[in-house]
């Protein structure tokens, strides 16, 4: 895993996760502080995300923005990255169980694999 993305993800700050709606692209945002990696994949707690869920069961790609103004990027402070994944929900296994000790309002978790990880600033 990215080692700069890695010391974004310990900086709060909002993240953005982009999906194909059925007219207009369904977005959908969370806490860095929420997320997880497991070997490549970015888990992300789900509480309600039902219209993000929808979207994801028929077309699974999704676009997930994020950053800090405290970690130096490519051209002083500030960096972020755009990544290029595929999602899938899961409502049971290991990480479905560390995300749900750690949030009590955790339905299910989605897994975004990495197709492509690019660092915008």
């Amino acid at each position: 895993m990215n080692e700069k993305l890695q010391e974004i993800l310990t900086k709060e700050g909002a993240v953005a996760i982009v999906a194909q709606g059925e007219e207009f692209p369904h977005v959908v945002n969370t806490w860095h502080s929420y997320i997880e990696i497991d070997n490549e994949d970015i888990i992300i707690p789900v509480a309600g995300m039902k219209t993000m869920e929808e979207c994801i069961a028929k077309n699974p790609s999704v676009i997930i923005t994020l950053g800090s103004k405290e970690v130096v990027g490519m051209y002083g402070p500030g960096a972020g990255f755009l990544i290029n994944g595929v999602a899938k929900y899961e409502y049971e296994g290991k990480m479905f169980e560390l995300m749900s000790s750690r949030f009590e309002w955790v339905r299910a978790i989605m897994r975004v694999a990495i197709n492509k990880l690019t660092q915008t600033v």
